[in-house]
């Protein structure tokens, strides 16, 4: 339908003799577009990620340029998209994601128009070959009716609600199914623009528009103002979120180690309970904050802002501008997991950006380990092994956590990449011990064991589950590849099998023969408990028939304890 309607509007222009002729043709056609503005998006466009297209792999996007004018009462918006990038190789042509819903009006590859072509969930740009090592730019002018999120942040689009008051309240939730869903970008998450973004969002005075980065200038033109934010960092096509309302803004400071200037803490609300407000930032929020900072290192973009913007959905984590949807709830653990949860990413996620959707783990596996351990601070063990435990008993396991092939983000039907994720920490610190296993931590992000000897801006970092891989068994000593095969690398939880008789007990991981553990076991006999360390090889270790046994008292190794099935997704 979209095709069909470019197609109309392309002989209306060229040929106005004939308007009178399609003018109730092309009405038909607009009102039908209305009515399937949220059609089901294009397989394509449903995808993020994945493998990267022959002709992607062919540029390195540099910067973006959005501006985009939002009309909240037709649910509208016309924008103009401009990419700068560099050829890695000869490009005949440049391709782009946009959801085909979209109209696109004109296209140019350094300001010369070009013919351009949607297919297959694609934008073809064709004009002369792009030589090798060469800069280039891209604009793009379209229009349209975006995807709607039916079930934000799961099911990604634009969110178009609502305040108590009955203003306009609006955002974007695009994690899952990419940048494409309303702008025209490269979408993927291995390219980052190396020089930032500029982002100038249109919308009615009434309403505020924020975004990334730092607010440059606003300027009112009419009943129109337009938002002029940028982020001269690094930043993933994804982050790139538009979130618009009566916002008031709620600012505090926060200094650190490297910070010459405050760092400016900025809520943009829509609430006006002022006393839950101080409440979640001052309180909850700065406390986590610290805790970041003291267990990993500098907040990573102390020359922009700490941002949190209230959204009509339950939240997501956007790059200085994080989305918070939590109705500023404590949960039993004395803190707002949501708010601790999306703040993590700006360490894993943001700054460490995953290589690939292959290595999913390395941003929520990290970031939902996070909780229990702040949990731990807060309240003490019983809320780390609260977690834990809830974690345990989430795992699907019927599939790796890390696939051995590229995928898209459709690869992760289940939490698996956050539960099983957080037990394979928790594993790896007891074997590697604390400092080993946080200084693998903070090479992984910062790139050093030694974060507070940079300055800003921090550079980022793009890992894959090989490259923590590598960090950790540099800093342990030893190859660890084991050890994330056994737990990553299949579906099943590892099974230990202990036998007993009367010459004593043994253990040994029958799927996993390769396993190096030694097992933590307290032997209990007259009275007098014992520690003892058992290695899981078979050995037959001593033990009288009356002696009371307990395996791994602590639970310091991720195992099958028999509470979850061996496949399961509701």
């Amino acid at each position: 339908m979209t095709q069909y309607w470019k197609a109309s509007m392309f002989v209306l222009i060229r040929f106005g003799s004939l308007r009178q002729f399609l003018l109730p043709t092309l009405l038909a056609i607009l009102l039908t577009g209305c009515a399937l503005s949220n059609a089901p998006l294009h397989p394509q466009t449903a995808l993020s990620s994945g493998i990267l297209s022959e002709h992607q792999a062919l540029f390195d996007v540099q910067h973006y340029r959005l501006e985009i004018d939002v009309d909240p009462e037709r649910k509208f918006i016309e924008g103009i998209v401009v990419m700068q990038a560099v050829a890695l190789a000869t490009l005949p042509l440049v391709e782009l994601d946009l959801d085909p819903r979209f109209e696109v009006l004109a296209a140019s590859i350094d300001d010369q128009p070009v013919s351009f072509r949607s297919e297959a969930g694609k934008l073809i740009l064709m004009g002369n070959a792009v030589p090798a090592d060469n800069k280039f730019t891209t604009t793009v002018s379209y229009r349209g009716r975006p995807y709607e999120a039916e079930n934000p942040p799961w099911d990604g689009g634009f969110v178009w609600s609502e305040t108590e008051s009955g203003e306009h309240w609006i955002a974007t939730a695009v994690q899952g199914r990419g940048c494409d869903l309303y702008w025209p970008c490269k979408d993927h998450i291995s390219d980052k623009p190396e020089l930032g973004a500029d982002m100038l969002i249109t919308v009615p005075s009434s309403l505020t528009a924020v975004m990334n980065g730092v607010l440059l200038s606003q300027t009112s033109l009419g009943e129109r103002t337009t938002y002029h934010w940028s982020t001269q960092n690094p930043i993933s096509a994804y982050h790139l979120a538009i979130n618009i309302g009566p916002f008031k803004k709620y600012e505090i400071q926060h200094s650190n180690a490297l910070s010459q200037n405050p760092i400016p803490v900025v809520f943009y609300h829509v609430t006006n309970d002022m006393d839950k407000i101080e409440r979640l930032i001052k309180d909850d929020f700065i406390a986590q904050l610290e805790f970041f900072e003291r267990t990993l290192g500098p907040y990573p973009w102390g020359e922009e802002k700490i941002g949190i913007v209230e959204i009509p959905y339950l939240g997501m984590e956007h790059q200085t501008m994080n989305g918070y949807g939590n109705s500023y709830e404590l949960d039993p653990y004395g803190f707002d997991w949501l708010m601790q949860h999306e703040f993590a990413h700006e360490w894993f996620g943001n700054l460490m950006t995953q290589t690939g959707s292959e290595d999913f783990w390395l941003h929520e596996g990290f970031a939902n380990y996070m909780q229990p351990v702040y949990a731990q601070q807060v309240i003490g063990d019983a809320g780390y092994w609260s977690y834990m435990w809830d974690f345990y008993n989430g795992m699907a396991n019927c599939k790796s956590v890390v696939p051995d092939e590229a995928v898209s983000m459709d690869y992760f039907d289940s939490n698996d990449a956050y539960y099983k994720g957080s037990w394979t920490l928790h594993t790896l610190r007891g074997l590697i011990g604390e400092e080993v296993f946080w200084s693998s931590v903070r090479r992984l992000i910062y790139d050093t064991a030694d974060p507070w000897s940079l300055s800003y801006p921090i550079q980022p970092t793009r890992r894959s589950n090989d490259d923590f891989v590598r960090i950790a068994s540099e800093e342990y000593g030893e190859d660890l590849s084991w050890f994330f095969d056994m737990y990553l690398g299949q579906a099943a939880i590892p099974l230990l099998v202990q036998e007993r008789n009367e010459d004593g007990v043994s253990f040994s991981w029958p799927h996993n023969p390769e396993a190096n553990f030694n097992i933590p076991i307290l032997v209990t006999q007259d009275g007098r408990a014992t520690e003892y360390a058992v290695p899981s090889t078979g050995e037959k270790f001593p033990l009288a028939e009356d002696a009371l046994l307990q395996v791994d008292p602590r639970v310091a190794l991720f195992r099958d304890f028999g509470t979850t099935e061996a496949c399961v997704i509701d």
